[in-house]
């Protein structure tokens, strides 16, 4: 029974462990199912879903035989999904496994990837540790071959040839070690050491006889003794090599041959050579080095026109040799007194290249070859594109040169000047040239009215040549050029400097000439005088003037003495040119009015009309027709004014002066006290004269002529009248403009921005919009719409740049800025009117220094006020903002100094603003009363400026306070309240009371 027990036993424990080998086998083959799958989602790029299953293989199965291979295809994924942490990823297995061979693949692949990054020493270092993991001569080999290649990468060449070495010696039957050892031969080629090069390739030839890397080497060793300069030597290992070469070898061992052959001065082998590199590259684009080749080989042999035919065809393309090549060829076309083929190739040189190596050569010398044949412009384009270039010059100093010369050449010499000007940095040009220059430039910018850039030089030449022709001829130009930018007081000392220094110059009677109209430009006219007389009596005009000098300086003569009130003197002058042609009219009419204001008014209507009667086509007739009327007018005739109006109008119809002399009429009468004629004449210029420039005076005539009457003032009805008549009529947008400003000027600033809005909407006349939303922009102040305002005054400055609104709206958007405590954008705006705006540069600086005072930037403000005076001397502005910051400098005796000239003299808003920080000062060194004293002046001298009043006693109160005078403070405080309550002071004014 036992026994029967114990077979039992064995027999169910050999059925239970053949379960169990079952299960677990069963077990194995669906883990490794579940890596196979995995790793079929990694081949198909699902990276995400071959994670999942890695981990969960690995999560089920660690002791499982492919743990290893499922972390590394694990750590592959996670890269390809988180690429950025690649390396992390890789880090980490390396870390776990660091002798697997899939450690070794990992370190490769990021030694690749750091390559293509261009992390030369990175990508070393990962195949130096993949080496050090152990691995197989194979790999090994690998990894010194790749540390070689990214040392020569990063330019470690030393050490790239060091690890090519160690490779071929410790594995020499690598498949790396003759790649090593030729790669090794090329970097001493690369670092032109040709020594070396041929040193290695001969080891690489010695070990490896047979294998493909030693057969490069023919052309290598010859082309490193190319390089030396050894010609034969390489012309021996090239042919040497030959026989074992394939054919793209073979065609480069032909050319170095040809090339070795064309420097040996060999040109028979050259050319057999470079002609059989030609049949061998046929229909490439390689042969063109052969045609260059060739090209050389003739041109040393003098034979211009086939050297230009080969360098033509080695001239296709963009590189190097496609450039030195056309160059060559037109270089060989002007050799071969080809210029106009010359020329043409120059040009085709300049279409196709305009940047890069051999631009400068080429530009240039097709700006020698244009220069040569005259065509001066186009030595001129040739090297416009030189100098204007970013690039620095080999040949600068003979550019500029050039450049000059073709400029003066082509009458150009202005540009001359300034090429010389480059060119003289660099090399010399003759000074005498370079004056000739400096006048010819200043002389075209004279003739160019550009009067401004003329002057400076034409003095600059008299400065530094005065005894010369040349210069003294410029120093009389340099003081024409002032005259002509109506520098009359700089042009008055110019022509006396030349008068004085050059009495016997051929220019001295012009001079004389123009030194009268100098003065008399400038006002000066009793000095004028004299200069004309010295030219009437001593200068003879030639036999051909196209002007009668000797007429015109009568003239001038007698229009100075009537400038003086000498009338007659002026009388005496102009009579005795009257009957010259021309001048002869003028004259007399001038004389009519000399004795008008010499209130002989009888003569000068006897001579007016004396002058209708000789002179009856001059363009003065009907100036002096309404002279007449207007002698009887002032005179008190009105009846007889009336008739010689009326005169006017019927010789002269339709024209301006009719329309003058019918405004005139309604003047007379209103001036007689006929009060309804008059309003009817002026209704008759806005009838008969619709157009004129009497349109709104004829208006204001209505108005007052109503007043007058005691009548309503109609004349806002009769101007709508007029407008809804007269829609079209050019002074009808004027007229809409009047009743739109009528309203501003009378304080009804609602309707004015009412009327204003209406005006833009419908005017077309762009000359007065600017005019209407700066009205409307104060409007839009006065009525504390000051948003509305800043969008007007920005529309000026944005829509209407060259307004002259534009200056007064940039300073008003400085104020306003500076009023809501936005000192930086002040700042902007008063910087943008000191760029733009010349005539309010004093007042952009002080907003500019104001605004930076208020933002404590002392210096700056300082500067800025600074600026200001330098500007204008006298500016008072700019001492008070100098004042201001010695005040926070706490300098109050400097404050002083300056505050006090100003306050004693000064009545405008800059006395008071002087006035209340001589209060300041006193205030905050605790002088109290004269504190008082001052503020107090500020309220009477300066009452109109209530804001510095305003400020004045509240200061004033606060004194009162600091001394324990409460009850002169309250009645200042009170005062201050009541007489300016819209002010931010009455506010805190109420405060203190509220405190006290």
């Amino acid at each position: 029974m036992v026994n029967v027990r114990r077979i039992i036993s064995l027999l169910l424990i050999s059925i239970l462990t053949g379960f169990l080998q079952l299960q677990a086998q069963e077990v194995q083959e669906s883990a490794s199912q579940d890596f196979d799958n995995a790793v079929t989602l990694f081949n198909n790029g699902l990276f995400e879903e071959s994670i999942t299953e890695l981990k969960h293989f690995l999560q089920t199965q660690e002791d499982h035989q492919l743990v290893t291979t499922a972390n590394y295809y694990l750590a592959r994924a996670k890269a390809k999904t988180d690429s950025t942490n690649k390396t992390v990823h890789f880090e980490e297995f390396i870390n776990d496994y660091p002798f697997s061979n899939y450690s070794s693949k990992l370190l490769f692949d990021l030694g690749q990837q750091a390559d293509s990054a261009g992390h030369y020493k990175q990508a070393e270092t990962y195949y130096s540790r993949a080496q050090k993991l152990g691995l197989n001569n194979k790999e090994s080999a690998k990894a010194y071959y790749w540390m070689g290649e990214s040392a020569a990468s990063d330019s470690n060449f030393v050490q790239a040839r060091q690890y090519f070495m160690t490779l071929a010696d410790e594995y020499p039957k690598s498949k790396w070690a003759p790649k090593a050892l030729y790669t090794r031969g090329r970097l001493y080629l690369s670092e032109t050491k040709y020594d070396s090069a041929t040193t290695s390739f001969e080891i690489l030839k010695d070990r490896y006889p047979n294998n493909e890397m030693s057969r490069r080497v023919g052309t290598a060793l010859g082309e490193s003794y190319y390089q030396q300069g050894h010609y034969q030597e390489a012309i021996e290992a090239l042919k040497n090599a030959m026989p074992h070469l394939n054919d793209e070898l073979r065609s480069k061992a032909v050319y170095l041959i040809a090339e070795s052959s064309n420097y040996l001065g060999d040109y028979d082998e050259a050319s057999r050579y470079y002609k059989q590199y030609i049949n061998m590259k046929e229909g490439t684009d390689e042969v063109r080095v052969a045609h260059y080749g060739l090209g050389w080989l003739y041109h040393k042999q003098e034979i211009y026109h086939w050297a230009a035919d080969e360098f033509g065809k080695a001239a296709e393309g963009d590189d190097e040799t496609a450039r030195k090549a056309l160059y060559y060829k037109a270089v060989n076309e002007k050799l071969g007194s080809r210029y106009a083929d010359a020329l043409n190739t120059f040009r085709t040189f300049g279409d196709r290249f305009q940047e890069g190596l051999w631009v400068e050569q080429a530009y240039y010398e097709w700006a020698i070859t244009a220069y040569e044949v005259g065509r001066h412009t186009e030595a001129i384009d040739a090297l416009l594109p030189l100098v204007r270039s970013d690039r620095e010059l080999d040949w600068k100093g003979k550019v500029y040169t050039l450049l000059g010369e073709a400029y003066f050449a082509n009458k150009e010499y202005t540009r001359a000047l300034q090429a010389f000007d480059a060119a003289e940095k660099v090399t010399d040009v003759d000074p005498a040239i370079k004056r000739q220059a400096k006048f010819q430039k200043a002389w075209v910018q004279y003739s160019n009215q550009a009067y401004e850039q003329a002057q400076p030089i034409f003095r600059s030449v008299y400065t530094e040549a005065p005894d010369t022709k040349l210069g003294q001829e410029s120093l009389f130009w340099s003081a024409d050029a002032l005259y002509q930018m109506q520098r009359y007081g700089q042009a008055v000392e110019q022509f006396a400097e030349f008068i004085n220094r050059y009495p016997d110059h051929e220019m001295v009677g012009p001079a004389n000439y123009a030194l009268g109209w100098s003065y008399f430009k400038n006002g000066d006219y009793e000095q004028a005088i004299d200069p004309f007389k010295t030219f009437y009596q001593d200068y003879d005009a030639p036999d051909v003037a196209l002007y009668p000098y000797d007429t015109d300086t009568q003239l001038r003569i007698g229009d100075a003495y009537y400038a003086i009130n000498d009338y007659e003197n002026a009388i005496s002058y102009y009579q005795d040119v009257i009957g010259a042609e021309p001048g002869g009219d003028y004259a007399m009419y001038q004389m009519a009015n000399s004795y008008y204001r010499d209130e002989q008014t009888y003569e000068a209507v006897t001579t007016f009309r004396r002058f209708l009667r000789i002179y009856p086509y001059s363009q003065f007739v009907e100036q002096a027709q309404y002279n007449i009327a207007y002698i009887y007018l002032n005179t008190g005739n009105y009846t007889q004014a009336v008739e010689e109006f009326q005169e006017v109008i019927n010789k002269y119809p339709n024209t301006e002066w009719a329309a003058r002399a019918q405004y005139n009429i309604g003047d007379a009468y209103y001036n007689a006290g006929d009060y309804e004629k008059a309003i009817t004449a002026y209704k008759d210029v806005m009838e008969g004269y619709p157009q004129s420039e009497y349109i709104i005076e004829a208006v204001n005539g209505i108005q007052y002529s109503q007043m007058s009457l005691g009548q309503a003032d109609s004349s806002s009805a009769v101007l709508e009248d007029f407008i809804a008549d007269h829609p079209q009529t050019s002074m009808a947008d004027r007229l809409r403009f009047r009743q739109a400003d009528n309203r501003m000027q009378s304080g009804n600033y609602q309707a004015a921005i009412d009327e204003f809005q209406q005006y833009i909407r419908i005017t077309n006349n762009r000359e007065l919009l600017p005019d209407a939303h700066f009205n409307l922009a104060n409007a839009y102040e006065q009525t504390d719409q000051i948003a509305k305002a800043v969008d007007e005054y920005e529309m000026i400055v944005n829509e209407f740049p060259d307004s002259e609104r534009v200056g007064p709206s940039l300073a008003s958007l400085g104020r306003i800025a500076y009023s809501r405590v936005n000192y930086k954008q002040s700042f902007e705006y008063f910087s943008r009117l000191a760029e733009q705006q010349q005539k309010y540069r004093e007042e952009a600086y002080i907003g500019m220094g104001n605004a930076q005072l208020a933002m404590n930037n002392l210096s700056e403000a300082e500067k800025h006020y600074q600026a200001a005076l330098d500007n204008n001397a006298d500016y008072e502005a700019a001492k008070v903002g100098l004042a201001k910051i010695a005040i926070e400098k706490e300098n109050y005796q400097r404050a002083q100094e300056l505050l006090s000239p100003i306050a004693e003299s000064n009545t405008t808003e800059v006395g008071a603003e002087a006035q209340y920080y001589l209060g300041e000062i006193h205030q905050q060194q605790g002088n109290f009363e004269q504190a008082v004293k001052a503020y107090a002046n500020v309220n009477i001298l300066y009452e109109a400026f209530s804001d510095w009043v305003a400020r004045a006693l509240l200061r004033q109160a606060e004194s009162y306070i600091q001394m324990g005078q409460r009850g002169e403070a309250r009645s200042t405080l009170n005062t201050l309240i009541e007489d300016h309550p819209e002010t931010p002071q009455a506010k805190d004014a109420q405060k203190l009371l509220d405190s006290q």
